[in-house]
């Protein structure tokens, strides 16, 4: 129970982290979005360009290094059909989805309520994502892209099913190796 308690506050702790960092890049002007996004969108193509996008020449070889040509090709199509803009607010609700799913998680501890949890979390998550857009309208040269909406909502629906999707399969596990008066002290 303690152990549930003390996991319920870290993953809240680690959501306010993850939303705070999401609120600090929201307060970027667009010159200083522009100049991340083209170091990270020169990353890649510079990653790409060192051999690892080569899709012949990962195919042709075993091992690592084909998959690694599979995901770098994989990173330009995702770039080609949209900017690496745009996949960072996949990214980032991603990265905010976990710890709220998890909190989720841990705050009813066996999984009870699931048609609960899961759209609280996914309202939690939209709250954020409208928040964050909003927040733009309040930053000179910033606006609210409500494309900006549908890669945020990839991101935390991504992050909730993956989630709750665990949760089922490792209580499953559980009820499979334990007899159930176990449950009473996980």
């Amino acid at each position: 129970m303690l152990m549930r308690k003390t996991m319920f506050w870290i993953s809240v702790a680690l959501a306010i982290g993850v939303f705070s960092i999401i609120f600090v890049l929201t307060e970027q002007t667009p010159v200083q979005t522009s100049v991340l996004s083209s170091a990270v969108n020169e990353a890649v193509v510079a990653h790409h360009d060192n051999g690892m996008g080569d899709g012949a020449e990962a195919s042709s070889s075993a091992g690592p290094t084909a998959s690694l040509g599979v995901i770098s090709d994989l990173g330009t199509a995702l770039l080609s059909y949209a900017s690496v803009r745009k996949w960072a607010h996949t990214v980032e609700l991603l990265a905010l989805g976990i710890p709220v799913s998890l909190a989720f998680v841990f705050w009813w501890g066996r999984p009870r309520g699931l048609l609960s949890r899961v759209p609280l979390s996914f309202l939690l998550c939209v709250f954020a994502s409208l928040f964050d857009q909003t927040h733009k309208l309040f930053v000179p040269g910033r606006e609210f892209d409500a494309g900006d909406l549908l890669f945020d909502l990839l991101g935390y629906s991504i992050a909730i099913l993956a989630c709750f999707s665990c949760e089922r399969l490792a209580w499953s596990l559980i009820d499979r190796r334990f007899p159930k008066i176990l449950w009473l002290y996980l």
